[in-house]
């Protein structure tokens, strides 16, 4: 049988994977979401065991700095339409699929809702969108096959949704040897220097800062510490060193691999992104583009 990881909303698993098969939601909880929460098995028995929580507002706000702005999230679901059509005729448009999508209120949905689709969530989403699964559609292997955090980003749309638990129960793949909190909580490196360039950039524009050394100094205003070692390299070969703070080193970094005088831990670039995310949100109003 294998053992199971779930991502539930309000209640009700949206996601599972299995033994070694299973999508990394990790980064979706910021610092500090792991706590115990409970287990829901068979015959209505509840457990409680380690798990990831946090609000799906607070996950929204990870996505749309992360690469799943609405912009970002329409661009992603069109290119997989049209990536599907290559062998197939679907007609669902991102605006459709929003819309049934925003029309679930999580908040009174039950398992209940859900016996009638085996409890698989995917299911019941191709019933939201049986309109467009025409004989050539070949909807509900798309739906299957589709990336989670689009559809976990289009139920954020419903303000409503919000409010309500996201979490991740993944202690029982743990305790059964599939894998460990390491391999849970391991970073997907690529796609994180990829969202830490974006973050940076979004930021500097938005402070105007002409300069690299002058947007590290509005992040020193804003309280990060300078006091991270880089060594510069210089044309003719010659380095000096400096302090800065972590995210202008690890912009440093990232910009210059011919450099290897500094080496970029995954726990830093993990830190860093944190950092760029805690000032975000304490901007008096959004970055542009990023809702």
């Amino acid at each position: 049988m294998g053992t199971v990881i779930t991502l539930s909303l309000n209640g009700i698993d949206i996601d599972w994977g299995k033994n070694r098969y299973w999508n990394s939601y990790h980064w979706l909880f910021p610092p500090g979401s792991l706590t115990d929460v409970d287990y829901l098995y068979a015959d209505g028995v509840v457990e409680t065991k380690p798990g990831f929580e946090t609000t799906l507002g607070e996950a929204y706000f990870r996505l749309c700095h992360l690469g799943y702005s609405h912009q970002e999230t329409k661009a992603k679901f069109d290119a997989d339409v049209a990536r599907w059509n290559r062998t197939a005729d679907l007609r669902l448009s991102f605006a459709d699929f929003r819309s049934a999508l925003a029309s679930v209120d999580f908040a009174s949905l039950t398992p209940a809702d859900l016996e009638p689709y085996a409890w698989d969530f995917r299911a019941f989403v191709a019933r939201l969108l049986a309109a467009w699964d025409m004989d050539e559609a070949r909807l509900e292997d798309f739906i299957a096959d589709l990336d989670p955090f689009l559809t976990l980003r289009v139920l954020a749309d419903r303000v409503e949704n919000r409010s309500l638990q996201l979490r991740w129960h993944h202690q029982d793949l743990v305790d059964s040897g599939w894998a460990s909190l390491d391999d849970l909580t391991d970073i997907d490196r690529q796609t994180f220097i990829i969202n830490h360039t974006m973050l940076v950039g979004r930021l500097q524009d938005h402070t105007g800062a002409a300069t690299v050394g002058a947007f590290d100094n509005w992040l020193v205003d804003h309280g990060l510490p300078r006091r991270t070692p880089y060594t510069r390299m210089k044309p003719d070969g010659t380095v000096t060193h400096e302090k800065t703070t972590l995210p202008t080193a690890v912009r440093n970094m990232t910009h210059h691999p011919e450099n290897l005088h500094n080496t970029l831990s995954d726990d830093d670039l993990r830190e860093s992104v944190e950092l760029l995310l805690g000032i975000a949100k304490l901007l008096p109003n959004p970055l542009p583009g990023l809702t």
